[in-house]
């Protein structure tokens, strides 16, 4: 039987005690250009994160997207849902995709953040292109909506620390902000946007290279067209939406053969689009940004804002939705600021001592007061709540 060879990495956080679990995963791929070898691939890579999503696992590899690019065609597997053992149950080739069934023996993750369980809401902001002209060569103009999109559900699929509460139907102009340097004006935007969803992050996307190029090669007649190659590099800005502040950036590129006629007007939002390579290619790599993201905010905070008091009550927009439970305890921070040595407003957060608990929870919103009863003083909308 067929084996597959793992780099593993001992996880600190994970206890000698705690027992591993077999999974049964089934992944597929479809066969491009005949390329059975690479189909397998992408097969076994897709079920690997089907048991390590099952089993609360993360692939450590990702670690090379954010803050940094990712750039290599094969993926090191590395996991804090350690994978022990792994191997193929079944393999065939259906038409014109490559199938495998693997048998993998993982130990989940133990994460040492006690605020894992709560999921924070983001926003998406559709992708944007730095360069228009990009866009001609296959007419893709579609492209930054689809990819927004295929990406909302990437995160739906597999994100275990972000809750997708508003993909936003048109760009915002977010590659305007960040070509200008215009910090002020971002952090603006993200505030803003976060209050009307009720979300605490903000994703949005710029792609910054879209373009073809000419397939090297002997001279064709003149009558045709050369084939062309694709490459892309995605950023994405992840956002606080409460302080407005850029937490990481993330950038993803990759280079394929571009399958389409050149004159070919491209509908980017077919499946048969994402089936190919170029399609399959960006959307692993969005795929890696989730797990990157995923790492990036997996020991932050839930946070909320104050919507209002009543009563010693106060009323924030957490809810069932962010997994949030009567008896949950949490933290008060007010919202101050000071100015710097150049004169610069900077804001900051007052800690208020009193402990919360949360004593009633509805969709969107819940009800939380001070565990030993006293008065809280000073509370005033859109100070922020933390939970524990």
């Amino acid at each position: 039987m067929w084996r597959i060879a793992f780099v593993l990495m001992a996880a600190a956080l994970t206890s000698a005690a705690q027992a591993a679990d077999w999974y049964e995963t089934r992944g597929w791929a479809p066969i491009i250009n005949g390329n059975v070898e690479a189909a397998r691939e992408r097969a076994v890579e897709n079920a690997l994160r089907q048991g390590l999503d099952l089993a609360g696992g993360s692939v450590q590899s990702v670690e090379e997207v954010v803050d940094g690019v990712i750039t290599g065609q094969r993926m090191q597997w590395r996991s804090n849902g350690a994978i022990e053992h792994a191997e193929l149950v079944r393999e065939r080739t259906n038409k014109q995709r490559h199938e495998v069934t693997l048998r993998t023996l993982i130990r989940p993750n133990v994460s040492a953040c006690g605020n894992s369980q709560y999921k924070p809401a983001v926003v998406l902001a559709p992708f944007e292109v730095a360069f228009p002209e990009h866009l001609r060569h296959g007419d893709i103009q579609t492209i930054g909506a689809t990819s927004s999109f295929r990406f909302s559900r990437l995160l739906g699929q597999h994100s275990q620390s972000l809750r997708v509460a508003q993909l936003l139907s048109a760009p915002q102009g977010v590659s305007r902000f960040v070509k200008a340097n215009q910090n002020v004006e971002l952090a603006e935007f993200t505030r803003r946007v976060a209050r009307e969803y009720n979300s605490q992050y903000i994703i949005a996307g710029i792609f910054h290279d879209l373009s073809a190029t000419p397939v090297d090669g002997p001279n064709l007649l003149f009558w045709r067209h050369p084939a062309h190659n694709r490459q892309f590099e995605l950023s994405l800005y992840l956002l606080d939406g409460y302080s407005g502040e850029l937490l990481t950036t993330a950038s993803v590129s990759g280079l394929t053969a571009w399958p389409y006629p050149y004159n070919a007007q491209v509908d980017t939002s077919s499946d048969a689009f994402w089936r190919n390579e170029f399609g399959q290619q960006l959307e692993s790599r969005m795929r890696d940004l989730v797990y990157g993201f995923d790492q990036k905010l997996q020991c932050q905070g839930l946070k909320g804002l104050v919507l209002r008091t009543d009563n010693e009550q106060i009323y924030t927009n957490l809810g069932e939705r962010n997994l949030i439970m009567p008896g949950t305890k949490a933290q008060l921070l007010h919202r101050g600021g000071f100015l710097d040595e150049l004169g610069q407003y900077r804001e900051q957060w007052v800690v208020n001592p009193a402990e919360l608990v949360v004593t009633q929870v509805y969709g969107s919103s819940s009800v939380l007061q001070v565990s030993n009863g006293e008065p809280l003083i000073g509370v005033q909308q859109r100070d922020i709540i933390l939970i524990k």
